[in-house]
């Protein structure tokens, strides 16, 4: 560590002591004590010493002359006595003393570094049924079924766009047309067919209000149940449809076999080709089975497949007028053919070898359809090394990622190596928070670094493994930030003027993690993202709302 960096960590600490520390000067000094050791013992050295300091004028402890301590003999000697006592209880005290700073002091270093005092887990607890329960600590999530497929699907009335992946709580789930497969917890899959509507109830039951439905039920799922209305469907490992409308309700079976329970709790067993209609009067008459009537798991299949086909062929229309985009500094579509090169071809147009990124230990895998390409970082190494040239002013960050959990500090998506004045660091907190910041000033001046603009918190561990869009505008005219989530705004924030910096610059960066080790040791902070990526759009402009929408709509899988 050298002078500068001293000075700047001291200035920090006072200020720190003296609370007069902002959030930006306390963001700066976790970094520095996050990545540089000799700042850490720095550190620990001044807080042991002011602790020590404060504690022997406090109790009023004055060690004896070490000579003194050397020589018990002659008139002194009774005297000499009394200070060997006064020190070994002194250093007795000390030893206490310097205990109990290093718990202190590592209780203070975790709150620098996490914001809050220490966790100790609580261990997993069990209720007396033997159901498993959760500690106040430990991560949960919501929902009693999955989201697996939609085809073609226009929405009803719903409180919030649904996506394939998401996990559905209890509730009305409706579309105007195409098929939704719905996976219970249970282990049965419906797959619905619009216009419907269905009523989640619970992990094993649902409400049929219309429309109609194709469902499965392995061994594991038997006793899955839909209503309808005053009728339940009650399954016995089987493979059924129902249809629901105004004029009655049709129970066929496929497979297997299933309990109809009416109104007088009448219970009737349906078989393999049979059928069972209910008349809007309550009476059942029995019917022969239409299976063709109801779509197939195998069919569907074969519909989403047309429909990503349908989707990449799109997004590769879009893509190659935007390769041209004029405001475009970086373009990287991972799309090449299959190679053992460890390069990951700039996609802009015209072509420009220079802007290649070297891949370093990210492995090649499928992207977001099966045709395309991405890369995955697993390892604390894993990046991509990228040289942009240039200065610019305001700053447009877009990625396709696919992220699998957040389990660093700071999960990186692009970072440029070092942090001086006018270079951006786009990451994603452990908090699920979106982050970015541009350094203000140079090093050596006393004003501030820069203001981070957080995105409220976005992700949760249900999202894992899906692939979302993400995106960062920083207007230097107006300081303003705004973060994007798959299209749509997730939050704005400004830079106050005295934080803007006057242009921004790249030179060296990485994709998907931060810099390269400089220590003699080797040894990095680990902030590599835990996931894919298949898409890094990096333009010198601030676009628009519609356009950030624009390229969501295009690049949806």
């Amino acid at each position: 560590m050298n002078t500068d960096r001293i000075e700047e960590l001291e200035s920090l600490l006072l200020a720190w002591e003296d609370g007069t520390l902002d959030e930006e000067g306390i963001e700066l000094l976790r970094a520095i004590l996050r990545t540089d050791e000799k700042a850490r013992t720095h550190f620990l050295q001044m807080q042991m010493l002011t602790a020590a300091m404060q504690l022997e004028g406090d109790a009023g402890l004055s060690l004896p002359p070490v000579d003194a301590l050397r020589s018990d003999a002659g008139p002194q000697a009774t005297s000499n006595a009394r200070s060997r006592d006064r020190a070994r209880r002194a250093y007795r005290l000390a030893a206490i003393v310097a205990g109990l700073l290093v718990c202190v002091l590592g209780g203070r270093l975790a709150w620098l570094e996490f914001g809050a005092d220490p966790v100790t887990p609580k261990e997993a607890v069990a209720t007396s049924d033997g159901l498993p329960t959760v500690s106040e600590e430990e991560p949960t999530a919501r929902g009693i079924a999955l989201v697996t497929k939609l085809v073609d699907v226009e929405w009803a009335d719903q409180p919030g766009p649904v996506e394939v992946g998401d996990a559905l709580t209890p509730g009305t789930f409706a579309i105007r047309s195409g098929f939704a497969q719905i996976e219970f917890f249970c282990g049965a899959t419906v797959i619905l067919e619009g216009p419907a509507e269905i009523n989640l109830e619970s992990p094993m039951l649902a409400t049929v209000l219309s429309g109609r439905l194709r469902a499965h039920v392995p061994p594991a799922a038997r006793g899955f149940s839909l209503d309808v209305g005053d009728m339940k469907v009650v399954d016995l490992g089987t493979e059924f449809g129902l249809s629901v409308s105004p004029e009655g309700a049709d129970v066929q079976v496929f497979d297997g076999e299933v309990e109809v329970q009416n109104r007088s709790d009448e219970r009737r067993r349906v078989t393999a080709g049979r059928g069972l209609v209910r008349k809007p009067g309550g009476e059942l008459e029995e019917t022969a089975a239409t299976a063709e009537n109801f779509v197939d798991f195998a069919d569907l299949e074969a519909r989403a497949q047309n429909q990503q086909n349908s989707r990449y062929a799109r997004w590769q229309d879009w893509s190659e007028s935007i390769r041209s985009d004029p405001r475009l500094i970086a373009c990287y579509m991972f799309d090449e053919p299959e190679s053992r090169r460890r390069v990951l071809e700039s996609s802009l147009l015209p072509t420009n070898s220079e802007l290649d990124g070297a891949i370093v230990g990210a492995r090649r895998v499928e992207g977001r359809w099966d045709q395309k390409g991405a890369l995955e970082f697993k390892r604390p190494g894993d990046q991509v090394r990228v040289q942009i040239p240039g200065e610019y002013g305001s700053l447009t960050f877009a990625c396709w990622a696919r992220i699998d959990s957040l389990d660093r500090w700071y999960n990186s998506l692009f970072l440029t190596d070092g942090y001086e004045e006018g270079e951006p660091h786009w990451q994603i907190r452990e908090s699920g928070e979106m982050h970015f910041s541009v350094r203000a000033h140079e090093r050596k001046t006393n004003k501030p670094p820069h203001r981070v603009i957080h995105s409220q918190p976005f992700w949760e561990p249900s999202m894992s493994g899906r692939w979302i869009h993400l995106a960062t505008v920083f207007d230097i005219e107006t300081g303003r930030v705004s973060h994007y989530l798959n299209g749509r705004v997730l939050d704005r924030n400004t830079i106050p003027e005295n934080l803007l910096p006057e242009s921004t610059r790249i030179g060296t960066a990485s994709i998907g993690n931060w810099s390269v080790p400089t220590k003699p040791d080797a040894s990095f902070a680990i902030r590599n993202l835990n996931g894919r990526i298949d898409e890094f759009l990096l333009f010198a402009a601030a676009l628009t709302d519609d356009e950030i929408r624009d390229i969501y709509e295009h690049g949806k899988p």
